[in-house]
Parts: C-alpha cells; structure tokens; sequence
C-alpha cells in the first residue's frame, strides 16, 4: 500500500534525524517537539521533566495510559510547568533492535506524540495554570541505562533550568533498574545510582496482569519498594533513603498491561479493529500502512 504524502515526509524527516544522530558524537538529542501552543516549546520553564523511555516497538496504549496518569498526577508532588520527553535509546541494554526499523520507531513515536497532545487537549486534564499545554519532545540517546541518560540529559543543558527528571516505568523495569549485574564497573554496584536518586526519581505503575510469578500481585509489587526503604538493598549500595524519590501508583485502567506481543499478534491476524484499540490512532493507521511486524510477507520500506 502507498505510504501518503504525509508519513513519507515524517520518515524521510525521521531518517535524517536518526542518520545525523547516529553519525555524530551526541550521546542525546531531541529531534521533534509537539505542541499546540508556542510559548511551551521553551524548554526553560520546566521545572518537572516526565521521560518516558522505551523502545516503542510499537508505541501503544500502554504508554498513553503512564504519560495520561502522571500528567494528571499531584501538582504537589511534581513541581510545575511538566513537560514530557519520549526517549528512545539504540543501544538498549536488554532488547535486538528488530523487527521494526529505528526510523519506522521514530515516525511512530511522533505520531503518538500528536495523539496524546490531542487527548490532552480534549481531556483539559493538563492545565498548568498559565500554561495551556504540555510539550511533548521526541528524543534519542545512545545511553543504555537510566542514570546514565538523565546525567548525559543534564550534563548537555538542553533543559535549562535543570528540572527534576521523573522517569515513568513500569514495574519490570524497575526492578531491573536495581540489577546489579547492569552495574559491575561500580563497587557496590548500585552505587552507581547515587548520583541519579541525589536529583531524580522514579514513578513506577504496578503491572496490572497477575502472572503467576513472584510479584505477581500489587501487593508482592509493593513490597518491592519497601524493601529498599527498609535497607533491604544496602549491601549492595542502594540506600533506604531512595525509597522517598520512587512513586508507586496502581494501574488505572487495564490499557496499563497491554504487551508488544499482543500487538503483534494482532498484526499477524490481520485484526485490525483490536490494533486500534491498543495503539492510539494514527499508530495503528501507520502500522497497517507500512507492514510493520508481518514479518516476511510484508516488507517496510520508504516507498
């Protein structure tokens, strides 16, 4: 099927972004910023910065619902004006980079970008007091881990100000944020995390599928936490002290556990009426435009 003028512009813009990134000694750059009102394209006001970092394989509704929930989250909690950074990393410590192409993830995270800017702006629910929305960047690092990314985000000034950074994960990537194993060029090892936990902090969303497995409840989850706080940790240098920058909420609604695996299946199937509902709108239209994740029977390509 041909691609419409529209997202051929987005993934040839998108290439050349992720070419000029990859080509260059930039360790994190923004190369798109969505918002419905100019004056929220500073990046100076800022004082919260949400960072949603994942590999968007595909984006789906699962990270609508943990941007939608912490955006409407406490303001006292998060300093105010928010503003939120979708990251995406080429060096992910855990995943391939396969099936669907960098710049193919690119063009869909900016599509999800303009989808959750739209939600927003219907919902009304992230008014800032003088500021009308929130500016959604779209940005790429090649830092594996998230201590690392938020220093390298710091060390670089692009926001100034120096916001607090608030990284939304869910609870499987918490726990291995505190995985020694990621950690051995530091002794203890999670004293690599120090510097991160002096600055920034953490929103973790409870996984809402009960699995079977050892934190198979919230309440298993939970306990989680408090083992931190209770200095379960310590012997290997986390400190019961992080416990007060890490947030736990429950899942608010069950978009909370959807999967890349449940997506693809879809695809797979053909089904395109469950695609739409677990990809906001112009994800899905994208991922049904382009092929993505038929595996051999469709090829993506900029054609």
């Amino acid at each position: 099927m041909p691609m419409n003028d529209t997202m051929r512009k987005l993934l040839v813009e998108m290439k050349q972004a992720l070419d000029a990134f990859l080509s260059s000694p930039a360790a994190f750059r923004v190369v798109k910023t969505i918002s419905d009102d100019a004056a929220t394209t500073s990046r100076v006001h800022a004082k919260t910065l949400f960072i949603l970092d994942s590999s968007f394989n595909p984006p789906q509704v699962a990270h609508l619902s943990l941007a939608t929930a912490a955006l409407a989250a406490s303001r006292t909690r998060y300093s105010l004006p928010h503003r939120l950074l979708l990251l995406f990393s080429t060096h992910n410590a855990d995943k391939s980079p396969t099936p669907a192409a960098f710049e193919h993830r690119l063009a869909m995270m900016v599509l999800f970008a303009q989808d959750l800017s739209r939600k927003l702006s219907a919902s009304g629910e992230h008014g800032q007091g003088d500021q009308d929305s929130v500016a959604i960047d779209v940005g790429l690092t090649t830092k594996p881990y998230y201590n690392d990314k938020s220093a390298e985000i710091d060390n670089l000034g692009t926001y100034p100000g120096s916001p607090r950074h608030i990284h939304l994960v869910g609870f499987d990537t918490f726990t291995r944020i505190f995985t020694a194993k990621y950690y051995t060029s530091h002794s203890p090892p999670l004293s690599a995390l120090d510097s991160f936990f002096e600055k920034h902090g953490l929103r973790i969303t409870v996984r809402p599928v009960d699995d079977g497995g050892e934190y198979a409840t919230a309440e298993a989850q939970k306990g989680y936490w408090r083992g931190i706080r209770d200095g379960e940790m310590e012997h290997e240098g986390g400190k019961a002290a992080w416990a007060e920058e890490i947030e736990m909420v429950d899942a608010e609604d069950e978009a909370a556990g959807v999967s890349s695996t449940r997506i693809r299946n879809a695809v797979e199937k053909q089904d395109w009426s469950e695609l739409g509902k677990l990809c906001t709108p112009s994800v899905a239209e994208y991922v049904k435009e382009q092929g993505l994740y038929l595996g051999d029977r469709s090829k993506s390509n900029l054609a």
